[in-house]
């Protein structure tokens, strides 16, 4: 992970992808923006594209003809069908009694109409004054008189001399008002005549809508893909092959970081203008696709570096107010002070917090900003309503990347622990809230296990010491009783109960004797101190020898042994001498335990990847035990001890088996004893 990191040319790479998608969604955004506002992703959407369309031309044409129309009428123009020029729209205006005042010379069959009441001024006489006066105050007086009731009146102001005063004034006289109903049809069949904006602008939808799926996809992988980036851009920026420290860049040593900070928000804020002026245009000006381009890839070159000297933890040491002296150190104290603050009372009150409430709030926050997006058509904002959801949804995955960054950290040392890798310590810088004491647990868990774990090894190594130490010591003397034992066989007994004392004392020295070598191997094989010499070893060839040398045995006791060897030989890696002692343990757990009159199976069977040799037999007591307990020492399947045994042997096979890399599973179902070895085939 560490070399992704430290590539030059994958963040290269990275860095114009960012760019690249990023432009490319706020490009198809301003489109999908424009054909959602219109329908176009609902059911018959083609339909409600078309009729918004025509709506919104229809709209945009009777007003032209209501402005042209009260400009003729008031004599700032002569006509109205110039400024109308396009050869695909004509219209009708009415009175109150339905009597046309004005039409298109051309009218005909029509696709869609539009219909609106407008208020509209009609012009009265004209009046001139021209006045002299003998006072300014008598001229003012009527000048006021004048503008309160003709608020549209044109007046200038002269003097004559001799104490005259002039005022001349021409306002309109009888001016009224009047509803008139303007409507206005788009024609049935369009056509591409003149400079029809009609025709254009129906086009231009079509198109669009044809291509709708192809802007939401754009929008969609573009977004996708800019973040991507941008996370990759975040986590690699400052890092170097060479180095494991920050390595800070020209311009993160040339700017101030409080300088950049100021310049990074205006330029942002002039990105969001742009795109507030393209969103909701079913088309976005080529020039501005560059200038948009342009501003993302400043924007991320100043982020990076930001984001380099956080990392560095030099963004708080290379400030211009800090260069100020005196009066920017106190600005910087008092801002850091009071950013402290903040934080140590919203820290407080989310530690006494409940988790799932901290989640509620979270929630909650989101909802009602986005419900104050989403309704924003309230507060005149226009289009910026867009721009506020798709910064909502930044702000929303910042958050959610800081989250599952938190997250990944918090899963590594979990997995790291899992693992057994108890050196490994959860990384708790930048880590938020309950996260951050999610982590201490964590560390304190794994200082926990490790500390159980030393003590464990500590406690198995003593028990293996004492162990081998007592063994030895028995071992001396009870060779010694051996020996004699030996010699007085070879002697003369005086008397019969002297001769069956000594078959006592000769048996029951042979069980401690095995009784201390049990002890001794179990001990070996436990600690992993027994030396393992690994052969390819046949596992048929093995298993049959193993089962000759018990076939007389345990057919004294009436037990028929069946043996199923696995085809094409198998071959593991083992030491044939553990293995044999392996099998010689599970055999002499049958032969004692096992229930005469009945069958004992012997199976081998191999895959391309691992051999398995199963042994099983029916106990001739009930087991009522579990596998586990049966594997621990000293513990036996016989209760009443009467068979001969130290309860070592499983244990003694199981630790064999993982010495060999193998695997020792047990299974009791009622009295059913099933024994299973697993290895690793060889090829």
């Amino acid at each position: 992970m560490k070399t992704l990191q430290t590539k030059p040319w994958l963040k290269a790479i990275a860095g114009v992808l960012c760019v690249v998608s990023l432009t490319t969604a706020a490009v198809s955004f301003g489109s999908v923006q424009w054909l959602a506002s219109r329908g176009a992703y609902q059911d018959n959407g083609y339909n409600l594209l078309m009729d918004n369309v025509e709506q919104t031309l229809l709209h945009n044409l009777v007003h032209n003809v209501y402005v042209n129309y009260e400009s003729q009428e008031l004599g700032y123009q002569s006509e109205i069908e110039p400024l109308l020029p396009d050869p695909n729209f004509f219209y009708t205006i009415k009175d109150k009694t339905g009597k046309t005042l004005a039409a298109s010379e051309e009218l005909g069959d029509y696709r869609a109409r539009y219909s609106d009441i407008i208020s509209v001024g009609q012009a009265g006489e004209e009046v001139t004054i021209d006045e002299t006066y003998n006072s300014l105050q008598a001229r003012h007086d009527a000048k006021t008189k004048i503008e309160l009731e003709h608020p549209d009146a044109s007046i200038e102001l002269s003097d004559w001399g001799d104490g005259q005063y002039r005022l001349t004034a021409t306002y309109q006289e009888g001016y009224y008002e009047e509803n008139l109903t303007f409507t206005g049809f788009l024609r049935s069949d369009l056509r591409n005549v003149g400079n029809s904006s009609v025709y254009r602008e129906m086009c231009r939808a079509a198109t669009l809508w044809s291509d709708k799926d192809l802007y939401l996809a754009a929008l969609t992988a573009g977004a996708c893909l800019g973040a991507l980036s941008l996370i990759y851009l975040t986590w690699a920026a400052g890092r170097r092959k060479d180095t494991d420290e920050i390595a800070l860049g020209w311009l993160d040593r040339a700017v101030f970081s409080d300088v950049l900070i100021v310049a990074s928000l205006v330029l942002g804020v002039f990105t969001l203008w742009i795109l507030d002026q393209n969103v909701g245009r079913n088309s976005i000006p080529i020039l501005a696709i560059p200038l948009l381009a342009a501003c993302i890839a400043l924007l991320l070159v100043w982020y990076l570096s930001l984001v380099r000297r956080l990392k560095a933890k030099v963004l708080g040491s290379n400030l211009f107010l800090w260069k100020l002296g005196k009066p920017g150190h106190w600005i910087v104290d008092r801002c850091r002070r009071a950013a402290q603050a903040i934080r140590r009372s919203g820290s407080a009150f989310l530690e006494k917090l409940p988790l799932i409430w901290q989640a509620g709030m979270l929630f909650l926050v989101s909802a009602l900003l986005e419900i104050w997006v989403i309704f924003g058509d309230a507060i005149s904002y226009g289009n910026g309503q867009a721009v506020l959801w798709v910064l909502l949804k930044c702000v929303e995955a910042a958050g959610i990347a800081y989250i599952v960054l938190a997250m990944r950290k918090l899963e590594d040392g979990a997995r790291e622990l899992a693992a057994g890798n108890l050196n490994y310590q959860v990384d708790l810088q930048n880590l938020p809230g309950a996260f951050y004491t999610h982590g201490e647990h964590l560390n304190s868990m794994r200082t926990a296990i490790q500390a159980a774990v030393e003590d464990q090894i500590k406690s198995e190594r003593m028990k293996t010491e004492l162990i081998t130490n007592v063994s030895h010591d028995i071992k001396t003397p009870l060779t010694s009783i051996v020996n004699y034992v030996d010699l007085l066989k070879k002697q003369e007994m005086p008397t019969d109960e002297a001769k069956e004392y000594l078959e006592v004392l000769d048996r029951q020295a042979g069980k401690l004797k095995k009784l201390t070598e049990d002890l001794v191997e179990a001990a070996k094989a436990s600690a992993g101190t027994m030396p393992v010499n690994f052969q390819r070893t046949d596992v048929n060839v093995l298993l049959t020898q193993s089962s000759g040398e018990y076939q007389e045995k345990l057919q004294s006791k009436n037990l028929q042994l069946l043996l199923t060897p696995a085809q094409d030989n198998p071959a593991i890696s083992a030491d044939g001498r553990l293995l044999w002692r392996v099998f010689e343990n599970l055999l002499s757990n049958i032969y004692k335990y096992a229930l005469p009159g009945t069958r004992v199976y012997l199976t081998c069977q191999a895959t391309e990847t691992q051999v398995t040799i199963t042994f099983r037999n029916i106990s001739a007591n009930p087991l009522n035990i579990s596998a586990d307990e049966l594997l621990e020492r000293f513990v036996r399947g016989d209760d009443s001890r009467h068979t001969e045994g130290s309860g070592l042997g499983l244990s003694i096979a199981r630790s064999l088996t993982q010495l060999q890399n193998g695997t020792f599973d047990l299974a009791i179902d009622g009295d059913l004893f099933k024994a299973s070895l697993t290895f690793p085939r060889m090829g």
